[in-house]
């Protein structure tokens, strides 16, 4: 607190009048995220949106979050384990329901033929792994555009690596 207190120019006595505990700003970080993601999967989810420009919806807020608010992102993806009861248990809820959604969401692509034969919870976990690293690399590479990464990103998980004139056999 005593270095929170001094980036914002402030006592530590000072800041415990505005925030009761490290707890309590562990709280506020991680719903907030969670509550931006489940509200876009409310958005998202029912909308008649093809699965495919669900799944790119929702990439590109994680690639936004990872990328502009990274160590908001950092904190919400790696101290989560550290809530106390009862909010653990809610963040968790609130995000096995963001993953099931998400995850139905690549099941309908599949039944559409819009997305390859794969396990959805294997594409899922893989998708949002891969756009969570953007919060412990991006900051340090700020000459990339953030577009120019979403397109990038957007453009391998939806075509792969492989140019179209290699002929790739699994």
């Amino acid at each position: 607190m005593r270095d929170l207190a001094s980036e914002v120019g402030m006592e530590a006595a000072s800041l415990y009048n505005h925030i009761k505990s490290k707890e309590e700003i562990l709280n506020e970080i991680c719903f907030s995220l969670a509550n931006t993601y489940s509200d876009k999967m409310d958005e998202v989810y029912p909308s008649d949106n093809t699965p495919i420009e669900k799944v790119k919806k929702l990439i590109a807020l994680h690639i936004q979050i990872n990328s502009m608010s990274s160590p908001l992102a950092t904190v919400m993806n790696d101290e989560w384990r550290h809530l106390t009861e009862p909010c653990k248990s809610q963040f968790l809820d609130m995000r096995k329901r963001y993953e099931y959604l998400f995850t139905e969401i690549i099941q309908q692509g599949v039944k559409r033929g819009e997305i390859k034969a794969v396990d959805p919870r294997i594409a899922l976990y893989t998708l949002l792994s891969s756009v969570r690293w953007l919060q412990h690399w991006y900051h340090a590479n700020r000459d990339l555009d953030v577009n120019d990464i979403k397109e990038n990103i957007m453009e391998m998980f939806l075509t792969g690596l492989v140019a179209d004139q290699y002929e790739w056999k699994p």
